[in-house]
């Protein structure tokens, strides 16, 4: 036996490996939506997607739309108040939150 797993406390530090903790890959949220989700506030949830290198998915009911795929995303008839919840996937969930967020929450027009 190797002299650093003598103790019990040594062996467990040895065999835990190391976790970032602070950066999360994948981040969900339930919202309430203020506005519509159409094809233009798809398209646009589409292009922060590619540029935050993210993958995003919006589940309403039992429907779930992707970024993979914009009519996905339409086809979800998101009106204002309904109910929703969004999945991140990425590094840079954070940036692509607060993007998706202001365009579910009708704070933009998608145009930018």
């Amino acid at each position: 036996m190797k002299r650093e797993y003598k103790t019990k406390i040594n062996h467990i530090e040895a065999a835990t490996p190391e976790v970032n903790t602070t950066a999360r890959a994948e981040v969900s949220f339930i919202m309430v939506a203020k506005g519509v989700l159409g094809f233009r506030e798809s398209a646009h949830i589409v292009k922060v997607a590619e540029d935050t290198d993210c993958k995003i998915s919006i589940a309403s009911g039992k429907k779930i739309g992707t970024t993979e795929s914009i009519l996905s995303l339409v086809n979800l008839g998101i009106n204002a108040g309904k109910s929703l919840v969004l999945n991140i996937k990425g590094e840079r969930n954070e940036e692509a939150f607060r993007e998706v967020s202001k365009i579910i929450a009708g704070e933009t027009d998608g145009n930018s």
